[in-house]
């Protein structure tokens, strides 16, 4: 029998998340930077016959002064390269950016190469970073088991530069000067929307936070913070509110795993499951003899009666007690899905 894992999201109203960790703060936003650049350096694993690199290659070094006379340049060594980094919010000049380089031609390895200098813009299309620096292999995902094969798990035409990249123009940012703030939820929700107004008109001490919908909540300075409004932002970014989310069980047949919320509820219910019976009962209705009548004929059937309202967390765990397999609560679950029993959103992965 295939042993499973299951995780319980228990609902606890006393705790509560952040601000900061479940809204932003429009205008503190990360931004994406890419670019166009050469590697160098190969040991005769970079693009064979590419006529952008070679291309690349006499551009970049009549720049340097040295005169190609155009001649057919051999680029073996040579790799041309999309060049891309991430921009976090309030960096200013001078930040040191991570920077990620993937071959765009017929280079079989970018190990040990180093990328020339290369700009790296936005989507505005001015030049924000340069790049440069001696690149690392990445890592493939899941490539760490049996052994990684010849190139030890690691995809060669993909590379890191840590720190490769330095800020050169900022993005303005200049909160102190704002007269309304607006936060916006990682998960919209009406509930968790109104939940953050109150809870910060609460800690202010008046009416300045208003719900636009479910994913907006604006919020107007008190006069005494107007001359420094980011000691407000630092106020209330950490005020406490407790998140609500729609109801979600996410299953992952192949390890096994069930996550699931304990504020799911299933609706009355009889499901049968190989040698498994599960009764979800209303209050009022009758108990049925266990030991007959459905189960006559059948005393190797485990039977299950629980009370209407039950949570899928309490029958989760009895299947667990009675030693059902993963496959037998994952079956379950898509057929209480399936007849409308139960009130949650399933996630295969």
């Amino acid at each position: 029998m295939k042993k499973w894992l299951l995780l319980f999201v228990l609902s606890v109203p006393c705790f509560g998340a952040r601000l900061k960790d479940i809204a932003l703060l429009k205008g503190a936003r990360t931004n994406q930077l890419f670019g166009y650049g050469l590697v160098v350096g190969l040991s005769g694993t970079g693009d064979k016959a590419n006529e952008l690199t070679e291309s690349s290659l006499g551009l970049v070094l009549r720049g340097l002064g040295v005169d190609v006379k155009n001649q057919k340049m051999d680029t073996k060594n040579a790799a041309a390269v999309i060049v891309t980094a991430t921009l976090p919010p309030y960096s200013k000049s001078g930040t040191k950016l991570d920077v990620h380089v993937s071959s765009v031609g017929s280079a079989s390895s970018l190990e040990g190469g180093t990328l020339m200098m290369s700009a790296l813009r936005g989507a505005d299309g001015k030049v924000y970073a340069m790049g440069t620096g001696k690149i690392l292999s990445m890592k493939k995902s899941g490539g760490g088991g049996g052994g990684g094969g010849a190139n030890g798990g690691q995809n060669l035409v993909t590379g890191l530069i840590p720190g490769g990249a330095s800020l050169e123009r900022e993005i303005p940012q200049n909160f102190s000067t704002m007269k309304e703030f607006r936060y916006q939820l990682l998960n919209p929700d009406f509930t968790t929307a109104v939940r953050i107004a109150r809870r910060i008109n609460e800690e202010l001490g008046g009416k300045y936070a208003t719900a636009v919908d479910a994913a907006t909540v604006d919020v107007l300075p008190p006069y005494h913070y107007e001359p420094n409004p980011i000691e407000l932002l630092a106020q209330i970014e950490v005020i406490e509110v407790e998140a609500d989310n729609r109801s979600k069980v996410v299953i992952n047949p192949k390890t096994g795993t069930v996550v699931l919320g304990d504020q799911v509820r299933i609706s009355p219910v009889a499901i049968a499951q190989g040698n498994l019976k599960i009764e979800i009962r209303d209050e009022r209705a009758p108990a049925a003899d266990a030991a007959g009548g459905d189960t006559a004929g059948k005393k190797d059937q485990k039977l299950m009666v629980m009370k209407r309202g039950a949570s899928i967390a309490d029958i989760a765990s009895s299947l667990n007690d009675m030693g059902a397999s993963s496959e037998d609560l994952i079956s379950l679950l898509q057929a209480l899905k399936a007849s409308g029993a139960l009130m949650a959103e399933i996630e295969m992965q």
